[in-house]
């Protein structure tokens, strides 16, 4: 009888163990061999997976890029005003992109989608722009989370730079990846789940 009960609850043992590694993979996106969470956490809100895609320059797959968000998001320019939590995540996948192509990146998207912004958003923009002092390598990520009241955390490399506050400069920000001047344009289709 103890040998039974042995038995039954080794039995229930592994069979919980493999319904953990089942829900624990199925939380997860792959995309061309890397995986995405479906959801992060920013702020204590829960946020689901959007959309992935790839930022190319020039024919070179740069980086994959993944947005996240409270609610789901279909259009850009709700992508860009809804005060929610939400984040972009950007996974490199070229073998390294250099600190100077990330300012003369960010520096380009901003002037093309917030060609004058006043002295207080500069500043902040120019902050967020020199915390990109070296360069990122295949298999890095830099997190952009914005959290309502609380600003733009920045991640470089697992760690933060920083918050740069605001919703004015969120919107700066994310109008590099969802305004009418894009960084990709198929980057922004798939980061809103339309392709």
């Amino acid at each position: 009888m103890k040998r039974w009960d042995s038995l039954r609850k080794a039995c229930g043992c592994v069979a919980v163990l493999t319904l953990l590694l089942t829900v624990s993979l199925a939380s997860a996106a792959q995309f061309k061999g890397v995986t995405f969470p479906d959801e992060i956490t920013i702020g204590g809100e829960k946020c689901a997976l959007n959309g992935i895609g790839i930022r190319k320059k020039f024919f070179i797959d740069v980086y994959y890029g993944a947005f996240y968000a409270k609610e789901k998001v279909s259009e850009a320019r709700t992508a860009i005003e809804s005060d929610q939590p939400k984040a972009v995540v950007i996974h490199v996948i070229y073998k390294k992109v250099d600190a100077d192509k990330w300012v003369e990146g960010w520096k380009e998207g901003f002037t093309k989608n917030t060609p004058q912004p006043d002295a207080a958003l500069k500043k902040k923009m120019d902050t967020f722009v020199g915390w990109f002092t070296e360069p990122i390598k295949k298999g890095e990520e830099v997190r952009l989370s914005y959290e309502p009241g609380v600003g733009t955390h920045v991640v470089i490399k697992g760690v933060e730079k920083g918050v740069v506050p605001g919703a004015d400069f969120m919107q700066a920000l994310w109008k590099i990846y969802f305004g009418e001047h894009p960084a990709s344009k198929d980057l922004k289709k798939a980061m809103l789940g339309q392709s």
